[in-house]
């Protein structure tokens, strides 16, 4: 009986989870930049409280939007096939006015890192990044266990990374960046030596 109970505890826990990641799927996907309207949305890896998703026109299709996320703290990188990336977090409890100035502040591994705000929603900022800029701040989630995320004056939100590094591997691979060297993903078992 008991273990009844944790199972369907567990099933429980696992469909919320899931309808979380799907309605901050189609939040990150919808909202702000390009929207897609049509074609699939499939999950490339779900990893502790991290999942990665990509967007494509069809199932022939390449990639046209890749998604690493925590859903729980309401934080996102997203890269679109014209090489846009973002970071985004968003809050439920905001009610932000259009044309939100200020900056989104990561302290990751015990770095700092400061972006502009360029966009937002009435419970969303962005902000719009090189991959020059993105890719200290990968490494740096590599290496930590948790980071904060403060946008403009708001309080501190704690991000677990518990999960991102395989996550963040899938971002990177599906948008075609190379990853830092200390996540490379492993060896290509389609190579032969020889051609190495």
């Amino acid at each position: 009986m008991i273990q009844t109970m944790t199972s369907l505890t567990m099933s429980n826990r696992n469909k919320i989870m899931r309808s979380t990641f799907l309605i901050a799927v189609f939040a990150a996907v919808s909202v702000a930049g390009h929207a897609c309207a049509s074609g699939q949305i499939t999950p490339i890896t779900l990893d502790g409280d991290w999942a990665a998703f990509e967007h494509s026109p069809s199932m022939t299709d390449s990639p046209d939007l890749c998604i690493a996320m925590n859903a729980n703290a309401g934080f996102f990188i997203r890269i679109d096939d014209s090489g846009d990336i973002e970071f985004r977090l968003t809050n439920d409890s905001w009610s932000l006015p259009t044309g939100v100035t200020g900056e989104l502040k990561f302290a990751v591994n015990s770095h700092n890192y400061s972006f502009d705000i360029t966009d937002n929603t009435s419970n969303m900022v962005s902000a719009d990044i090189s991959q020059a800029q993105l890719m200290p701040v990968v490494t740096d989630m590599e290496e930590a266990d948790s980071m904060q995320i403060i946008a403009g004056s708001s309080a501190p939100v704690s991000v677990s990374l518990d999960g991102s590094n395989q996550v963040l591997t899938a971002l990177l691979t599906c948008s075609g960046i190379s990853a830092p060297s200390s996540n490379t993903g492993g060896e290509n078992p389609f190579s032969s030596s020889s051609n190495q």
